[in-house]
C-alpha cells in the first residue's frame, strides 16, 4: 500500500490541511476502481466501511491478490471535518460559501475537450482506436485539473478529488442520509452493472439519473463521457466511467458488525469484477427496484412543530397518503403531512422537530411527475 498526502492552500493563518489517499496494485494494471468516503464530512458509516476495506486490501495485497489498481480515500473531506459547533460536526455545507460540498464540481467535458487531438477524433470507431480515445480523454482530463485555478480550500478539495477519480473505470462515491435504508444512485447507462452492484451489496432499491443538476462528484466523474459522446456523435464513444453515489443507512448505522458486513460486500463485488483474485464469489440473487430520480419528491414540512412519523423508510405509500403529522402545543394545531406522488420512503428526517419548510421525508415512486426529481440541498 502506497500512502499520498496532498496538500491543500491554507485556508486561513496555521491553518492547512491535507488530502490523504491510499493506492493499492499498479497504474495501468487492470481496472482502476476509485472509493471515497466523508465528502460529507458528518456522514461516518463510508468512512468505518473503507476502514474494513482497507484491512482487507492490505491483507489482499500480502498475498499478491491484487490484480486492479485501487485507490481509497476514507476522509475526502478535512475542510468538513473541521467544522464544528458545539461538539457537532456541521460536514454538508461550507459555511464560508453556504454550498454544498458535494456540488459545484467542474465540468470535466468541457475541460477537456480543447485538449483532444484532432487527429485522433477524426479518426474511426475501431476497438484499438476507441482505447486510444478513452485514454486521450482521461489524460486531457487529468491535465486540466492540474491546470485549473483553485479559488479557494473547498474548491482544491474538489479539484483533488477529481484528479484522483476522473480517470477511473469505477467510482464508489460512499454515503449515507439522515435515517434511511440502503439505497444508491446510478446512471441508467450502467443500469445492468448497477443492478449486480446492488446485489452484492444488499441494496433493493436504485434511483436512475444520468444528469439531475448540481454537479455532484459521481456525476462529474460519469457525465462527460456523455456529453463528449453528444459532442462527438461519429465516434460513438460509449461512457467509461460507473460512478455510483450509496447511501450507507442513516448517520447513527455506525457499528463494527454492520460496517464490516459491507466492507466484504464490496470486496466480493470487486472480486466478481476481477479486480481482486480468490475464488469467484456467487452472486447473491434478490430482486432490485430500479426507480427514476425523476419520479422522487422531497416532502417538506407544512408547518413547524413536534414531528410525528406515521410511514418509516423502506414502506410504499399512496398518492395523497399521510405519512406524517405535525403538532403545535401552543395552539394544539395537528397538521397532516402527505405525499404528493407516493413510492417508497428511502430516507426521512430524525430529529422530532421540523421548522416551516424542514424536509421531512424522501419518496420515491415509479412514475416520473411534473415537479418530480428536486435535489436535495
Amino acid at each position: 500500500m502506497k500512502i499520498n498526502h496532498h496538500k491543500l492552500p491554507e485556508h486561513a493563518l496555521s491553518g492547512q490541511r491535507q488530502l490523504t489517499s491510499f493506492h493499492f496494485g499498479q497504474p495501468d494494471l487492470g481496472e482502476k476502481i476509485y472509493l471515497q468516503a466523508g465528502l460529507h464530512a458528518d456522514e461516518l458509516p463510508g468512512m468505518l466501511v473503507l476502514h474494513y476495506l482497507k484491512r482487507l486490501l492490505s491483507q489482499a495485497e500480502r498475498r499478491g491478490d491484487i490484480q486492479s489498481e485501487i485507490v481509497i480515500v476514507p476522509l475526502a473531506n478535512p475542510a468538513g471535518s473541521a467544522q464544528l459547533l458545539l461538539n457537532c460536526g456541521i460536514g454538508r455545507f461550507d459555511l464560508v460559501s453556504g454550498r454544498n460540498f458535494n456540488r459545484d464540481f467542474p465540468d470535466l467535458a468541457r475541460l477537456a475537450q480543447p485538449r483532444l487531438s484532432a487527429a485522433l477524433l477524426d479518426s474511426d470507431n475501431s476497438p484499438g482506436e476507441q482505447k486510444s480515445l478513452r485514454q486521450q480523454i482521461r489524460r486531457a482530463m487529468v491535465e486540466a485539473l492540474h491546470e485549473l485555478p483553485a479559488p479557494s480550500e473547498v474548491a482544491a478539495i474538489r479539484q483533488q478529488l477529481l484528479q484522483l477519480a476522473c480517470d477511473a473505470d469505477l467510482v464508489l462515491d460512499l454515503h449515507c442520509d439522515d435515517r434511511a435504508i440502503l439505497h444508491l444512485y446510478a446512471d441508467p447507462a450502467w443500469r445492468e452493472q448497477v443492478e449486480t452492484l446492488a446485489q452484492f451489496l444488499a441494496i433493493d432499491t436504485v434511483l436512475l439519473s444520468q444528469d439531475s443538476g448540481g454537479g455532484s462528484f459521481d456525476e462529474a466523474c460519469g457525465l462527460p463521457w456523455h456529453r463528449l459522446a453528444a459532442h462527438y456523435p461519429h465516434l460513438s464513444l460509449a461512457p467509461a466511467c460507473m460512478a455510483v453515489t450509496v447511501e450507507l443507512r442513516g448517520q447513527q448505522d455506525v457499528s463494527h458488525a454492520v460496517a464490516s458486513a459491507d466492507a466484504e460486500a464490496i470486496y466480493h463485488y470487486l472480486q466478481h469484477r476481477g479486480a481482486l483474485a480468490g475464488p469467484a464469489p456467487v452472486r447473491p440473487q434478490r430482486e432490485i427496484v430500479m426507480l427514476p430520480f425523476s419520479a422522487g419528491e422531497i416532502v417538506s414540512a407544512p408547518a413547524s412543530g413536534i414531528l410525528l412519523l406515521l410511514r418509516q423508510p423502506g414502506e410504499w405509500v399512496g398518492k395523497g397518503e399521510v405519512v406524517a403529522e405535525i403538532i403545535d402545543p401552543i395552539t394544539d394545531t395537528v397538521k397532516a403531512v402527505r405525499a404528493q406522488a407516493g413510492g417508497i420512503i428511502y430516507a426521512s428526517r430524525r430529529a422530532p422537530f421540523v421548522t416551516l419548510g424542514a424536509e421531512v421525508m424522501k419518496i420515491a415512486g415509479k412514475v416520473p411527475y411534473e415537479g418530480g426529481g428536486e435535489v436535495a440541498q
